[in-house]
């Protein structure tokens, strides 16, 4: 039982001791906010396995609800003589990390949990188009919103999907939405673009530029969408 599920039993526990013509607000297309003090030790553990690079062009972390989770991040690194470049990490436990540390109760549990991790380099320009897509949908306009009652109702054991950027050292931007349930087309591409990362990182290096051009297509997409 992952913590969407939690969350999800005491809204809808608020929602039935609301009246029967009170009805949430609609907030449309948009992800829902990301309550960093749940289950800190869970988080905490999620990081140190899933999370050992930057993400300052993006990251997707994935918890489902009875399967292992995983993690892809975007980001760039200074090399010598001032030379940048921009990578893609997919990193997946071989075993879920919340039901092996009881859901972060006993993180010690999870020590042995082994980590599939793959390195990829990108284009700066596939980067940096990520990157635009993950702060618009973090930002302004698509700010992420609480998540209503109805939708606590229906997302309950759903695949978790957060999505977080790191635009300074003091400052991250996060956002999640459940697998399931894309509140339109904008979280679905986000979703969308999301697996392609993951699936560039697992293709063959010949096969990268195909999904490369995929990548492109969804990001560019959803830039449009975001006008």
């Amino acid at each position: 039982m992952k913590k969407l599920l939690l969350r999800g039993l005491l809204l809808i526990a608020v929602a039935l001791a609301l009246p029967l013509g009170l009805k949430a607000t609609s907030d449309s297309d948009r992800l829902y906010d990301v309550n960093l003090a749940e289950f800190p030790k869970y988080r905490a553990l999620l990081l140190s396995k899933l999370g050992p690079t930057p993400f300052n062009c993006g990251r997707l972390t994935v918890e489902p609800a009875f399967a292992p989770e995983y993690s892809v991040s975007v980001y760039s690194r200074s090399l010598p003589r001032g030379e940048v470049k921009y990578f893609i990490t997919y990193a997946a436990a071989d075993q879920s990390l919340w039901e092996t540390s009881d859901a972060g109760k006993e993180p010690q549990a999870a020590e042995r949990t082994k980590i599939r991790r793959m390195d990829c380099e990108v284009q700066r320009e596939i980067a940096e188009k990520v990157k635009q897509a993950w702060l618009g949908m973090l930002t302004g306009n698509q700010n992420p919103t609480p998540m209503r009652q109805e939708d606590a109702a229906r997302a309950t054991d759903a695949t978790v999907a957060e999505f977080s950027i790191q635009v300074s050292p003091a400052e991250t931007l996060y956002g999640e939405i459940p697998v399931q349930l894309p509140a339109g087309p904008k979280t679905k591409a986000l979703l969308d673009l999301g697996n392609s990362l993951a699936e560039y990182c697992k293709a063959e290096p010949a096969d990268r530029s195909v999904v490369t051009n995929k990548i492109d297509h969804e990001a560019t997409a959803l830039l449009e969408q975001l006008k």
